[in-house]
């Protein structure tokens, strides 16, 4: 190689090559290719390219690394981002030593329906700009990119040259954008729409970033996050894909997604969107993240600086306030677990926040502004701090109203939490009269019972006297029924005396023939 031509701002290793070819004086393709590669088989491939290292080692005096051949003269950078890192590791091996065959399939973009565009292609604003800076127009790598249909810079239509993005004949030639120039003479400029230049001028931020390979897991968490700001997840987490669907479409409009090769099927559950928002498994081209990104207002470089990347909550990332008013940590952020649960009125998500002074409150979600955690939905429970500051309150001269100011409620609740406490106050009383008099009346008969050193003895043949005649009063009741038995035991039952009567009956003989006469009686 004579010389390695120097770079320009966002070239194309490429169109670099094709500059190459242009001044090197080579009559043939096959000349230049062995130049710059060592072997004439090597193809002429725009996007990303094989043989670097060989490629590298001859350029005189190594002007240029090896990284930035790949960093900032091909399209890998774009990709980068979205890719798992062995998939990466792979790809960045096969274009630095490999024959680049089997790239797009091993990142596994072939199946995903997102094409490559069919020529390559170049802004009319920035052949005008590009002659007067540099002396001569060429080959941005930004123009090149898939769903790119603007120039991010002039957001001015790209024009479709003549030399196809891959090349079937002449595919070891290196075409440079003033050679196909003086063919196309008529070069007119059209503004693109506003969706138009948002996808491009993500598209060149991604390409000139050159982030590392996110973790996809994280990568769709940051996603999920948003969706939930917006409503669109359940209380368990689940992806609300019935409201999802419909407004992603109205946003681009199905034409324009078709265009893109990003159709969506609404009635459809399978598609790009739901794999990509679902557990990670497949690779998800980097167009798609665009317009999911532009979708949700979702800044790439907020992604890459930093953000966020759990598991995302309908309320934000804890701690959370505590919300009582009466505690001397009031909307201090101290409560580190919320419950989520869900409204059955309107299907939202529903946090409950319990801090450890008791006081617990609840708020309907998803929390749309960062003041929305200091914002009570409902007070499930005061808690002691709150009821001692209650009652502290009542012992004073203060209105109803301020009281209600100081403790952060309505004055309607500070009535029903003052009846509140005047009946616990009363059931707590009574119920220490129940605990008490047990233990009385169990006291004044273990005091009898010492006291008294005679006992007076049971006086049967009286006892049998009375039983008697209890007897003949409860016969004539039971007789007078017609829904009762003259039985002992119903005769002992009525009486309050079945015990006695079954255990007790020797010792009282009037008592036990009364009983048989009147069995007789009733079995005559």
């Amino acid at each position: 190689m004579i010389y390695f031509p120097p770079p320009l701002p966002d070239e194309l290793l490429y169109s670099v090559l094709a500059r190459y070819h242009a001044r090197s004086g080579n009559e043939s393709t096959k000349k230049t290719m062995r130049d710059i590669f060592n072997k004439q088989t090597v193809c002429a491939v725009a996007d990303l390219p094989s043989h670097l290292m060989q490629l590298y080692s001859l350029i005189p005096g190594k002007a240029i690394s090896v990284d930035k051949l790949l960093d900032k003269l091909t399209l890998l950078p774009y990709f980068k981002p979205f890719i798992p890192i062995e998939r990466y590791n792979w790809v960045y091996e096969e274009m630095l030593y490999g024959d680049g065959q089997s790239i797009y399939m091993k990142m596994g973009f072939p199946a995903s329906g997102v094409c490559k565009p069919a020529y390559l292609r170049y802004c009319p604003a920035c052949i005008g700009s590009d002659r007067e800076k540099y002396g001569i127009a060429y080959w941005h790598r930004v123009h090149q990119l898939t769903g790119v249909s603007v120039c991010p810079l002039h957001n001015v239509t790209l024009s479709d040259s003549s030399i196809l993005f891959s090349q079937r004949k002449n595919k070891h030639e290196f075409v440079m954008l003033e050679s196909v120039l003086r063919d196309e003479q008529n070069l007119v400029s059209f503004r693109g729409v506003d969706k138009e230049f948002l996808i491009a001028t993500r598209s060149a931020q991604i390409l000139k970033m050159n982030s590392q390979p996110l973790i996809q897991e994280g990568l769709r968490n940051i996603y999920l996050r948003r969706l939930a700001q917006r409503g669109m997840l359940t209380a368990k987490g689940n992806i609300r894909f019935q409201e999802l669907l419909p407004d992603f479409i109205t946003f681009y409009g199905l034409a324009y997604l078709d265009k893109l090769g990003c159709s969506i099927d609404e009635d459809s559950q399978f598609t790009w969107l739901h794999k990509m928002l679902r557990k990670p498994r497949h690779v998800t081209h980097p167009l798609r993240h665009i317009l999911l990104q532009i979708f949700l207002e979702i800044e790439m470089k907020d992604i890459l600086e930093g953000g966020s990347t759990t598991i995302p909550s309908p309320f934000g990332d804890g701690p959370w306030p505590c919300l009582n008013k009466a505690a001397t940590h009031f909307r201090e952020k101290i409560i580190a677990d919320v419950v989520v649960s869900r409204c059955s009125d309107t299907g939202k998500p529903v946090g409950t926040f319990s801090c450890s002074c008791g006081f617990v409150y609840s708020r309907r979600g998803p929390d749309s502004d960062k003041n929305d955690e200091f914002r009570i939905g409902r007070i499930k429970q005061f808690g002691s701090v709150w009821v001692n500051k209650l009652e502290e309150l009542n012992n004073g001269t203060l209105g109803l109203c301020e009281k209600a100011r100081r403790l952060g409620v309505d004055p309607g609740t500070i009535k029903n939490q003052n009846e509140i406490l005047k009946l616990r106050s009363t059931v707590v009383y009574d119920e220490l009269k129940i605990l008490i008099k047990p233990v009385e009346r169990k006291a004044k008969e273990h005091t009898k019972r010492r006291t008294d050193k005679k006992y007076i003895r049971v006086d049967w043949t009286l006892r049998d006297t009375e039983f008697v005649q209890e007897i003949d009063r409860v016969a004539n009741k039971i007789r007078e029924s017609s829904d009762r038995s003259l039985s002992r035991n119903e005769v002992g039952r009525l009486l309050h005396r079945s015990t006695m009567l079954r255990t007790k009956l020797e010792k009282l003989p009037c008592t036990s023939e009364r009983l048989h006469s009147l069995r007789k009686k009733r079995n005559e």
